[in-house]
Parts: C-alpha cells; sequence; structure tokens
C-alpha cells in the first residue's frame, strides 16, 4: 500500500506540538509525577500534577516501572541529545539503554545519580549511542559510584569489532583520566572499585539471547539490522510489564515476533529521505539537492524505518502504548509524520521528545508528563560504604619534582 503525497511542512506552535503527540494517547490516564508536569493533550484524563513540583527524583512505587527519555535523535543539539533511555522498576532495579553524546547533561538535570547508572545496555557501537560511556565511566567513581560499571552489549564478526573490544580500549584510552583520579578513594573496601569495568557480551545473532535474569527482572536480546552486523534490540520484563526498546533497525520480523502485545514498544523512526535532505540543505530541488537525497535513501536502506513502516510495525503488533524515538521532533515535522503513521495504525502512538516521563503500573495505567528540571543542576548522590583506601597518597603524588616546584604557594593568595 503506496501512497503518493508531497509531504507538508506544517507550521506548528509548540502548544499544538504537544497536542499532536499526545493526541493518539486515547483513553489513557495523563497524570503527573512527582517533578514533573504533565502536558496538554485532547485526551488527557487528568491533570494531578504537583504544584510545586515536589523532588527532583521520587522512586517509582512498588508496582510501577518508569521510563524517561533523556535522548531522542542522533545529532545533539539543544532540545534532543542523542540517544537515552532510563528504566526504573518498583524493587530498585535501574537500567541505561544506550547512551549517546549529551545525555549525562540530562540524567543530571533529573536528579539521577552515577551509582543509578551502573547498568548499561549498548544496542550498538554507533557514537550516538555510546559515547557518553566515557563520560558515566570516567567520573561516576569521583562522585558516588565507588563499585564496578556494567556494560551489556552485542558481539561483533570479528573479535576486535564487538562490545568487549570496545571496552577493553576504553579501559586503555582513559588510564590518564583513571589515575589523575585516584589519589581519591574509587571503591569500597568491599565489591570491587568504581574503575573496574564487566562486559556482558552478548550473540548478535541469537533470537532471543539472554542478558539479565536477576531480581525478577528479565531483559532478552534478539537482533536488529542496522548499519552492519552487530546491532540488537531488548526486551524487558518485570512484574506483569513489559517494554521493547529497538535501538536503530530497519523494519524487521523480528520486532513483529518480540514486540506483540508489550506494554510499550520504543521504536526508531526517521523522516522520508525528502524531508532529511531539505532540512540539510534548505532546498527541494537542484543538482545538489539530489545527490544528497541519493546518499540519504542510501543511509535509510542501510539503517533506518520511515514513518509508514514504523505504522505498518505498530499494526502488526498492537503495544499498548508506541513511541517513536530516534526522530528530529521539529514541530513541522511531528504531523506528517503522525498522518504516515496513522495511515496504518489508530492505535496510542507518542513522538518523543528529551525529558519525556511514562509510568506504567499493574493497574493498566500509563502515564505521560515531562520532567521539569532546573537550568543550573549540580550533581547529588550519597556514598553507602566504607572507602577503599586511595591508590595515590595526596593529591601531589602523581607529580614530577619541577612541576611542584613551579607551584604558586597559597600563602601569595590566602
Amino acid at each position: 500500500m503506496k501512497k503518493s503525497r508531497k509531504t507538508e511542512f506544517a507550521e506548528l506552535t509548540r502548544r499544538g506540538f504537544l497536542k499532536t503527540s499526545g493526541v493518539a494517547l486515547g483513553g489513557l490516564a495523563l497524570g503527573g509525577v512527582a517533578g514533573c508536569d504533565s502536558h496538554d493533550s485532547v485526551a488527557a484524563a487528568s491533570t494531578d500534577t504537583n504544584p510545586d513540583h515536589g523532588p527532583l527524583y521520587v522512586p517509582p512505587g512498588p508496582d510501577e516501572m518508569r521510563i524517561s527519555f533523556l535522548g531522542t535523535w542522533y545529532t545533539p543539539r539543544p532540545n534532543q541529545a542523542c540517544n537515552s533511555i532510563f528504566v526504573e522498576l518498583g524493587n530498585g532495579d535501574a537500567f541505561v539503554f544506550d547512551c549517546g553524546s549529551g545525555v549525562v547533561s540530562r540524567y543530571v538535570a533529573m536528579g539521577v545519580t552515577y551509582s543509578r547508572m551502573d547498568k548499561i545496555f549498548l544496542t550498538h557501537l554507533h557514537g550516538d549511542h555510546m559515547s557518553d560511556l566515557v563520560t558515566i565511566y570516567c567520573f561516576g567513581p569521583s562522585s558516588d559510584r565507588k563499585s564496578p560499571l556494567h556494560v551489556w552489549g552485542p558481539t561483533g564478526d570479528t573479535e576486535n569489532e564487538g562490545t568487549a573490544f570496545f571496552c577493553q580500549k576504553l579501559l586503555e584510552l582513559t588510564k590518564w583520566h583513571r589515575e589523575s583520579f585516584s589519589f581519591l578513594p574509587t571503591g569500597y573496601t568491599e565489591g570491587g572499585d568504581g574503575y573496574d569495568l564487566v562486559t556482558h557480551e552478548l550473540p548478535y545473532m541469537d533470537n532471543p539471547g539472554l542478558a539479565h535474569d536477576s531480581n525478577g527482572v528479565t531483559i532478552t536480546h534478539f537482533p536488529a539490522i542496522h548499519a552492519r552486523n552487530g546491532s540488537i534490540s531488548y526486551k524487558l520484563e518485570w512484574n506483569g510489564l513489559s517494554m521493547v526498546f529497538t535501538g536503530d533497525t530497519k523494519p524487521n520480523n523480528y520486532v513483529l515476533e518480540h514486540a506483540k502485545g508489550v506494554d510499550v514498544l520504543i521504536h526508531e523512526m526517521t523522516t522520508p529521505p525528502e524531508v532529511w535532505t531539505t532540512k540539510q540543505t534548505g532546498l527541494t530541488e537542484g543538482e545538489t539537492y539530489d545527490y544528497l537525497l541519493s546518499l540519504n535513501k542510501e543511509v535509510i536502506e542501510n539503517s533506518h524505518t520511515v514513518q509508514r513502516a514504523f505504522g505498518y510495525i505498530l499494526s502488526q503488533t498492537n503495544p499498548r502504548l508506541a513511541v517513536a524515538t530516534h526522530f528530529p521532533n521539529d514541530p513541522d515535522l511531528v504531523g506528517p509524520a503522525m498522518d504516515d503513521i496513522r495511515d496504518f495504525y489508530r492505535g496510542p502512538v507518542i513522538i518523543a521528545q528529551d525529558l519525556l516521563v511514562l509510568t506504567l503500573n499493574r493497574n493498566g495505567s500509563i502515564s505521560e508528563s515531562y520532567a521539569k528540571v532546573p537550568e543550573y543542576p549540580w550533581y547529588t548522590g550519597k556514598l553507602t560504604g566504607d572507602l577503599a583506601p586511595p591508590k595515590y597518597d595526596g593529591p601531589l603524588a602523581q607529580f614530577n619534582d619541577t612541576l611542584i616546584e613551579n607551584v604558586i604557594p597559597e600563602a601569595y593568595y590566602e
């Protein structure tokens, strides 16, 4: 079923954009969670927000799953960091899925501590999905994460292409950083050191494979089709609730198999190549436009899911709630995207923005809210055990004598 239609760049106000994104929620309850504001929505069943916006971070309830979108596109820009979602469960567990450029600033603004970012699941090794792993790894031990960082991710076709190889090179690349902070305590007396990096490599063709099974939480993985061999998608199940996060992928039957009937399906979506090219160049025709259009068509053929394909996938899986991410959510692009989705699917759909927060409950409700965060947040965290002695004896232990001799004495400026 192919529809021929020139994509329209509808001029939407921000209020209109939010309504367009939220209108598909149907009968879902749109309640506020502490620290968040519920947006205006045609379908809003309630706007039960905290007028004082509450504390910045409040744990989910015992039967709740909370999914926060901390990055939703591939190019960092002020309103969209690269890709990451943060999943918190009522049993106290928390999981990071992908962590591309700029997402740590969102985590810090949300009040999420480094100690809560200690289990990271990568869908693939593109920079917009893994580059902030450097920040999480490097600065966690000088903050409140004094225990090992665990990273899950796919294998490659050779031993020097997968997640284990990547993490080994990350250790090598960050040696100077690790040593520079090691005059401070970086670990607890029990439980390992914050600069320990534990890799869990997952065979990318397993269908499904088991990534994590602990504390009532099961995370499986299955193949994604993106860029080249070595991309995967994840499914998390806990307490009768389920979520699929595809990462980047072409439309594929693996998603149809594993996402059927899930509570939340989070799937990538991209604009048609014509829209992508016009946004990049400002052009709608001509030699330059035609050339870049041909390249963008190849990128989509290699890597991504266009709007209509996303609608088709939803028509085959029927999740309780669908979320499109990895999408440039410019206000003029949302309406045409929803039109394409609606050619195939009439169920609940959201096009994600950064700081979107979904809360799922065993009682059947899913609330959609947007986190209110401070403009100038400070990192907060607390220690939970006895600290091990630092590696180096004092802050000057790693300077040579000549450098120390050239330090201006404090007496000169006290």
